[in-house]
C-alpha cells in the first residue's frame, strides 16, 4: 500500500536524508568540542609556564640587586637593561 503513494516515499527519504544530515552536524561538533578542549588544555599548559617563567625572572633581578655578577646574564636575556657607561667627550687637539 506504502508501494502505490509516492508522497509517502518522498517524505520517507526526507526523513532519512535530515537524519544522516543531523548524524554528520553531531559529528562535526563533537570533533569540534574535542578540538577546543585540547586547545584549552594548551592554553592553560602555556598560562602557567608564562607565569612561572615571569617569577622566575622577578626572582633573578631582585636576587641582582644583593649579587651584581648575575647582571650579565640578565642583561643578556634583556631582563635588565644594559649599563652603558657615558661617552666620554672628546679631548681637544693639542695646539702646535
Amino acid at each position: 500500500m506504502l508501494r502505490n503513494h509516492p508522497l509517502a516515499i518522498a517524505l520517507i527519504m526526507l526523513v532519512a536524508l535530515l537524519g544522516l544530515f543531523e548524524l554528520w552536524c553531531v559529528v562535526w561538533w563533537y570533533l569540534g568540542v574535542r578540538e577546543l578542549q585540547g586547545l584549552k588544555y594548551q592554553y592553560q599548559a602555556i598560562t602557567r609556564t608564562t607565569s612561572a617563567m615571569q617569577a622566575l625572572a622577578s626572582d633573578a633581578i631582585e636576587y641582582s640587586r644583593r649579587a651584581p655578577a648575575i647582571d650579565p646574564i640578565l642583561q643578556q636575556f634583556d631582563l635588565k637593561p644594559r649599563t652603558t657607561p657615558e661617552p666620554v667627550p672628546p679631548r681637544p687637539a693639542p695646539k702646535p
